[in-house]
């Protein structure tokens, strides 16, 4: 007899949107989903859910009862110490609430690396400092070929095209812009958070993650799992 699901978590980004369901608190069966959002809603009707979105909701999930959907104004497991929590992405408060989950006596830099790049730190007892927001590897990629007349867009090709720093072409150049200039990027944040942290628990996730997890300094890789990890705790947190 299949055992009982507690809750789907619905992680609904730029570019995709991901189901996990929760067992016994283990996260199974993740799932991209090519459909839109009310096709997955439809699916998992019956099952109490926890939502998280980069993009505009429907404003009746608010009054489902079955649903929780995250945002500033639902009770939540650390403290924002943020001037417009109104505009903080769900994902940066869920994956927030995950690395709390998981190093609670660490200060933690989150550094999450999807369509956009961002880079949260969140204080040892669970506040949440603040972060940035840059522009993701493929973003980079294509925005130099849609401001300019010539410039290629080299988003599908770039791992074909990888070199060192200093590139040899074109396309290369194209790429060491976009792929090491995140690396000095994150780096420089890195050793200007040192001279305020001497311990500083570095968090490395997103879609893109994998790419430079070699190419950055003393980090942990948490994969894919720190939004759903937050989401779960979060949904506990409401009962």
């Amino acid at each position: 007899m299949d055992e009982k699901i507690e809750v789907i978590l619905i992680d609904v980004g730029n570019s995709s949107v991901k189901t996990t369901e929760v067992v016994n608190g283990e996260f199974i069966n993740t799932r991209v989903w090519t459909e839109g959002l009310s096709s997955v809603l439809a699916h998992y009707r019956a099952t109490p859910i926890m939502i998280s979105s980069v993009r505009k909701l429907p404003e009746e999930l608010e009054l489902n009862d079955n649903i929780t959907v995250l945002s500033h104004l639902i009770k939540l497991p650390i403290k924002l110490d943020y001037d417009t929590p109104e505009t903080l992405g769900a994902d940066r408060i869920a994956a927030a609430v995950g690395v709390m989950e998981k190093f609670p006596e660490e200060n933690n830099l989150i550094i999450d690396l999807g369509t956009c790049m961002t880079i949260d730190l969140v204080e040892k007892g669970g506040i949440f400092k603040g972060g940035v927001i840059a522009p993701g590897l493929k973003m980079r990629m294509k925005s130099m070929a849609h401001f300019t007349d010539k410039l290629p867009d080299i988003s599908s090709e770039w791992e074909h095209i990888m070199s060192g720093e200093l590139g040899k072409s074109t396309k290369q150049c194209l790429f060491s812009g976009s792929y090491w200039g995140i690396i000095h990027e994150i780096n420089g944040v890195l050793q200007t958070l040192r001279q305020d942290f001497t311990s500083l628990n570095t968090i490395l996730t997103g879609g893109d993650a994998h790419f430079f997890e070699s190419k950055l300094k003393a980090h942990i890789f948490a994969g894919s799992k720190i939004v759903q990890r937050g989401l779960y705790r979060i949904w506990k947190y409401q009962q």
